[in-house]
């Protein structure tokens, strides 16, 4: 991060929105306290600072006990939040923490966006390890699935965004993510239940 500080044209105009776990939290604080970003500013937040993340969705991820953290963590999570984390925002650049930035990102912030949220690095690239296509992830065999995806579309890199948070509030998004994990859940038991009776619901 230090390197891009010095690749900033601007720095004074960028603001770095750092989220990380309460683990971790401490440290990172204290490092940027010990290295100053210059005329950038820096703040750094705990997923604890989201008191509106509620109790029950936190659990559930715990619940999960995935060892891929890609699936269990909660700031992987989180990213689907962005318009809530950042409510006076309009537009954001959104990193991941392994991206290895080597040049100033400043052109980033004038992309005509066409009315779309997300700007992205498709992975549809054959020659790159990174090459991912729909199909490769999700199984179109069910006529459902064939029907709504497009197998051959493109999966994109989540480690460098530019995402338009005032249309991503206009289209509700965040609802339409909580739906399909709901959807997931729902599916991904279906087979796997036992009911009870209707005196332990509460």
């Amino acid at each position: 991060m230090m390197f891009y500080f010095s690749c900033i044209q601007e720095p004074e105009k960028i603001v770095f929105h750092v989220v990380t776990d309460s683990l971790n939290f401490p440290a990172i604080s204290m490092w940027f306290l010990l290295n100053p970003p210059g005329k950038a500013t820096i703040q750094v937040l705990s997923v604890n600072d989201f008191q509106w993340l509620s109790t029950e969705y936190v659990a559930s991820l715990e619940e999960q006990n995935s060892r891929d953290p890609r699936y269990s963590s909660l700031l992987n999570h989180l990213r689907f939040y962005l318009p809530q984390m950042f409510p006076q925002l309009d537009k954001i650049v959104f990193l991941d923490h392994d991206v290895a930035v080597q040049r100033d990102l400043s052109s980033l912030w004038i992309v005509d966006m066409k009315g779309k949220v997300n700007g992205a690095v498709e992975t549809c690239r054959g020659v790159e390890s990174s090459y991912r296509r729909m199909d490769m992830l999700i199984n179109f065999s069910d006529p459902l699935v064939s029907s709504k995806f497009d197998a051959s579309a493109c999966t994109w890199a989540f480690g460098l965004n530019l995402f338009d948070l005032r249309q991503w509030r206009d289209q509700d998004l965040t609802s339409s993510y909580h739906r399909l994990l709901l959807m997931v859940c729902w599916i991904f038991f279906l087979k796997k239940k036992k009911f009870k009776q209707a005196l332990w619901h509460c």
